[in-house]
């Protein structure tokens, strides 16, 4: 049951209106209107009292109380205090002049001064029965002792139905109050021990109905016979891998094939790490949709990336044709004929993919790398050309599971923590700025035929940062045709040229911005000189040390 307000004893006709102007219309609306914050009134005794700090304490005034007005309206007078003289400051308060006398008991918190003996006031009632922890509602042109007793009446008689909003199992699991004892005890606190509970109730009340109201405006998965893939043919593909996969890897693919197996489209998010090859698993995920003769794609935010993929299929799984499409191709047409038969299996490409002119031959897989580098429309379009709608995206970023919510729907999420076991441990050493012995590590890397990253925070000339101008005119005239220079100011095109001359010198030294930190792969690097490092992340730090160490 809910009543009006008029039903509850304290509440004038005047009290009512300005509630209503508050939009609080019945006692449902008042028993939800919460504190906005607790005054703490844990008293204090004298010798207790502290210099400069937040204090309540209770005591008689012993003095005439003396108002002045120069800039602001001065209220003061003196307390007795455990037998002890302590005088009381009170600002912007003129109406107190006539409402205190001596001989009143009065409850003040305020801020002590040890040297003065005085209290600056800023909470004083004549109310000495108010409990330790008091709500403060701060509710316009409404004092908060008439809140605080109508809620008392409301309670007490019973004025109110308040209904649970969690399932039973969620409050079990969590240990959390019930609705009406949370609703109760935010206005009626007996300690902070229980305003913590009501607390924690709240912020899961929260994020189960955030999520439940979410989940209900999500579309439905879309319908589609389950693929029927080859097991055989499958586990013959792992089999020709170089190496074992991890254990997580392994468990990643045993969820995609079970997903394989459901009448419902596939649609997953592989979160993990620089180097803990989501990238294989997804391969392999691919690999079951060949078998059972459906075409994938695979959508990466650079030419570079989306050819390193590309690459490192073709050495897994040479015998599965497989097709490269960037818009810098010369022979695109042709390429983009050949998708459109049921030839290539394997498609990968750059937003190209998503092309109106891209027809493929039966896709059913789509695999985004990167997908925060796209906007919604590419990866939309690129989906809607499957026949299958399975999508799988890849990041190294990670993603909380409201915020994939948030951003994908309701998404499954597979993380990958483990990172294969490799010969060579990356080793990271603090260097002191010094171009002479940078140089030394670009020739000691030079020599072994081994190429090099130099990383700096800014393009142009800098006072506090190294920038790419300063370094390229330091480095140019020692290492000329070998020193490759890359940064956002580039376009696309001049940046993929650059990297591919890069990638083919096995002396190559690339000085470049953060640019590089995701999806560049070059095995042959095996040093990064990272210059003014304290103006990176933590994450972007490790993000960039995952660009070494990635060979044999």
């Amino acid at each position: 049951m809910i009543y009006e307000l008029n039903k509850v004893k304290g509440l004038g006709f005047k009290t009512i209106k300005k509630l209503n102007q508050l939009g609080i219309k019945n006692t449902y609306d008042l028993v939800l209107t919460f504190p906005k914050s607790y005054l703490n009134l844990d008293k204090t005794k004298y010798q207790d009292l502290k210099h400069d700090e937040n204090i309540t304490v209770m005591g008689e005034i012993i003095s005439d109380i003396v108002y002045t007005k120069k800039k602001v309206p001065l209220v003061i007078t003196d307390i007795l205090l455990d037998s002890h003289k302590i005088r009381l400051i009170i600002f912007n308060r003129p109406y107190l002049k006539n409402s205190l006398k001596i001989g009143d008991k009065v409850l003040i918190k305020g801020k002590y001064n040890y040297f003065k003996k005085e209290i600056v006031v800023n909470f004083i009632s004549s109310n000495l029965n108010l409990p330790t922890i008091t709500p403060v509602y701060n509710l316009d042109g409404i004092y908060d002792y008439v809140i605080i007793n109508a809620l008392k009446y409301v309670f007490e008689n019973n004025l109110v139905d308040i209904y649970e909003t969690l399932p039973n199992e969620v409050v079990f699991k969590y240990k959390l109050l019930k609705r009406i004892d949370t609703i109760k005890n935010i206005h009626f606190p007996k300690d902070y021990f229980i305003l913590n509970k009501v607390n924690k109730r709240l912020k899961h009340e929260e994020a189960f109905l955030h999520l439940f109201k979410y989940l209900s405006q999500v579309d439905p998965r879309n319908k589609r016979k389950t693929i029927n893939y080859d097991l055989d043919i499958v586990k013959g593909y792992i089999k020709k891998i170089p190496y074992e996969l991890t254990d997580e890897q392994k468990n990643v693919v045993n969820e995609i094939y079970l997903d394989f197996k459901k009448d419902e489209s596939l649609y997953r998010l592989i979160e993990g790490d620089v180097g803990t090859g989501k990238t294989v698993v997804s391969f392999l995920a691919g690999i079951g949709m060949v078998t059972s003769k459906y075409q994938v794609a695979m959508m990466a935010p650079t030419e570079i990336l989306a050819r390193q993929h590309y690459e490192n299929f073709k050495n897994l799984f040479p015998d599965v044709k497989s097709i490269f499409l960037t818009s810098s191709l010369k022979n695109k047409s042709e390429i983009i004929k050949e998708i459109s038969t049921s030839k290539p299996k394997f498609i990968f490409g750059t937003h190209v993919l998503a092309s109106d002119n891209i027809v493929f031959n039966n896709l059913g897989l789509v695999i985004i790398d990167e997908q925060h580098k796209f906007g919604v429309e590419v990866r939309n379009k690129l989906i809607n050309k499957s026949v299958t709608k399975d999508i799988i995206y890849l990041t190294a970023t990670p993603i909380p599971r409201s915020l994939s919510l948030t951003f994908f729907g309701d998404l499954d999420v597979s993380i990958i923590k483990e990172k294969p076991i490799i010969k060579e441990k990356v080793e990271t050493n603090i260097i002191n700025d010094d171009i002479n012995l940078i140089i030394k590590i670009l020739n000691d890397a030079q020599n072994k035929n081994e190429q090099s990253f130099i990383v700096v925070p800014a393009i142009l000339e800098n006072e506090n940062k190294a920038s790419i101008t300063e370094y390229e005119e330091k480095l140019k005239p020692i290492y000329k045709n070998d020193l490759y220079v890359i940064h956002g100011n580039l376009k696309p095109e001049e940046i993929d040229e650059i990297m591919n001359n890069y990638l083919e010198n096995h002396k190559g030294i690339l000085l470049s911005t953060t640019i590089i930190e995701v999806g560049i792969d070059v095995k042959n690097a095996t040093s990064m000189i990272i210059i003014n490092a304290d103006n990176f992340g933590l994450f972007q730090l490790h993000q960039l040390r995952g660009r070494v160490g990635r060979g044999e």
